[in-house]
């Protein structure tokens, strides 16, 4: 078989691919999650985003505590498998939308809360990577709650080769993704005032394609939005076994 040209039709072929739908929708939200939807519950007072809504286990979960939700992937079938997901709920509960993460389709200062599971490091640049960090920010209201988790470069897989940018490395299948330290990361968000709340934890994920360094954390958008001073959230890192 014939893989795809271009790095973007291969990534795209794989996200949509029957299996990878199907492995997808079959999960269920990480029990952290709903610790911190339960944590979190006072600050549910308007609508949810789920970025990079996958297979919809994270839009069934903010629909499960309340939230209105928009759902958004930039991959046709798993929009088509959030909507089937979320069928059972009532009728403008939940939008799913296709759309980009450097280009979310909503409005500015729309969510009091944000879940971005999975999604950054899969941007194919750097320069991606900060715009979808700005367009997350330009999303959330002053006040409201990212729950975020990103692979970075604390650990790498063998298998990755350096791309053509500090920060981008490539698959073996050539789709490029970014790895950034987590330092870096969080740095990043506090320049576009989100800043971590609560503990931040890193540690290493045994997944099929190979071990993975994660990055998770809660983060507060500032109460009066603005660019933040770019010297990163307070409290530091928790290195994770």
């Amino acid at each position: 078989m014939t893989l795809p040209a271009t790095a973007t039709e291969r990534a795209a072929a794989y996200w949509n691919a029957p299996e990878t739908v199907r492995d997808f929708a079959a999960l269920t939200a990480q029990p952290y999650l709903v610790e911190i939807l339960s944590r979190y519950a006072d600050d549910l007072t308007g609508p949810a985003l789920d970025l990079g809504c996958g297979g919809g286990r994270n839009t069934v979960a903010l629909l499960e505590h309340g939230c209105a939700v928009v759902a958004v992937d930039l991959h046709e079938a798993m929009v088509e498998a959030t909507r089937a997901a979320t069928a059972r709920f009532p009728e403008g509960r939940v939008t799913v939308r296709r759309g980009a993460a450097h280009a979310i389709p909503a409005d500015d200062d729309a969510f009091a809360l944000a879940v971005c599971y999975g999604v950054l490091h899969n941007a194919p640049t750097p320069q991606q990577f900060r715009a979808c960090v700005r367009e997350l920010a330009r999303v959330l209201r002053p006040g409201a709650v990212l729950a975020l988790n990103t692979f970075t470069s604390d650990s790498l897989d063998p298998q990755l080769r350096p791309g053509e940018t500090a920060g981008q490395y490539v698959l073996p299948d050539g789709v490029p993704m970014t790895l950034l330290p987590a330092e870096e990361v969080l740095a990043g968000l506090a320049t576009v005032g989100l800043r971590p709340e609560g503990a931040v934890h890193t540690y290493v994920r045994d997944l099929d394609v190979g071990p993975r360094a994660v990055l998770r954390c809660e983060l507060r958008r500032d109460a009066g939005g603005g660019s933040g001073d770019g010297r990163g959230g307070s409290g530091g890192v928790n290195r994770d076994a």
